[in-house]
């Protein structure tokens, strides 16, 4: 019998097939097929299997170790781990990479799985305007509603509202900063809200030296079985301090038009959209804007 000597052609390491995530909470179940020339060597460079959100954020990562392919060479993977879920209501576009090297240190990239359809995950979160004003060296935020999207029998872990100072705009990931204050809400059921969170709820204001170079942000967090996760945030503007001089209707930001009484925030953003004013009787023309709220507007704002 003759027997073929011509060496098996070395395959890249790359997926076989369609892989498929399962979301539950805060974790994920994970089914993948490998195949490659590389599976056989796996325990002499570890390699790892990371879930991505938008290429920017690691949800979740799973060390290999040793793999063992089947007479096809097909390595098949299935696994169970910890996710960290990115903060926020968008939808996020998740990605499957394939990575060799080192915990902490995966230099090499072997293969890129995409997912078509973007995610969404469920969580708790703040629903419709966050303002904020200064009274007496004190932040006081009022809050539209927080919501609990998941079902009806998955109540949350404790809720908390923390205020932080930030060094760069948070996108959904980890973050730096400095902490302003916080505040205990307790758990939501699953399908409910909490509405018209008032001023009562306070988070005593200590600005960082310089505010122009960082960023107030307002962050919902939850309770997990290890820590505290940022679960949904907003961006706000610094606000002025209460009696502060009349705003500027072409020059003062969102948030100072916000401070006004009546002034909501979606108004206060389609006059910033409109400008410039040529005179203040111009804001009857702004949609939102009617003859009664503009008579109670116009002694408390300048051109």
């Amino acid at each position: 019998m003759h027997q073929d000597s011509t060496p098996t052609p070395w395959m890249p390491t790359a997926f076989a097939g369609e892989a498929s995530l399962r979301f539950e909470t805060d974790r994920v179940e994970l089914r993948a097929g490998l195949r490659g020339g590389s599976l056989a060597v796996g325990a002499r460079r570890p390699m790892a299997l990371q879930l991505w959100a938008d290429d920017s954020l690691l949800l979740a990562e799973l060390p290999l170790g040793a793999l063992q392919p089947d007479a096809r060479g097909l390595a098949r993977i299935s696994a169970s781990l910890p996710l960290r879920p990115p903060a926020g209501q968008s939808k996020r576009r998740l990605s499957l990479s394939l990575v060799s090297g080192r915990p902490g240190t995966w230099d090499r990239l072997h293969d890129r799985q995409r997912f078509a359809i973007p995610q969404r995950f469920l969580q708790p979160a703040l629903e419709g305007a966050v303002q904020a004003r200064l009274e007496g060296g004190t932040l006081q935020l009022g809050i539209e509603a927080i919501v609990n999207p998941r079902d009806a029998a998955d109540i949350s872990g404790r809720l908390a509202l923390e205020l932080w100072a930030l060094e760069q705009p948070y996108a959904g990931g980890d973050f730096r900063g400095q902490p302003l204050g916080s505040t205990l809400l307790g758990s939501l059921g699953g399908q409910q809200r909490r509405n018209r969170l008032n001023p009562a709820w306070c988070l005593p204001e200590t600005p960082p030296a310089s505010p122009a170079r960082t960023h107030l942000t307002l962050m919902l967090r939850e309770w997990t079985q290890s820590a505290y996760v940022t679960r949904d945030w907003r961006a706000l503007d610094w606000p002025q301090p209460s009696g502060a001089a009349a705003p500027s209707i072409n020059r003062s930001t969102t948030a100072r038009l916000r401070s006004v009484p009546g002034i909501s925030d979606k108004l206060a953003r389609t006059i910033v959209a409109s400008r410039p004013f040529a005179s203040l009787d111009e804001l009857q023309r702004v949609r939102g804007m009617n003859a009664r709220l503009y008579a109670r507007l116009r002694d408390r704002v300048l051109l």
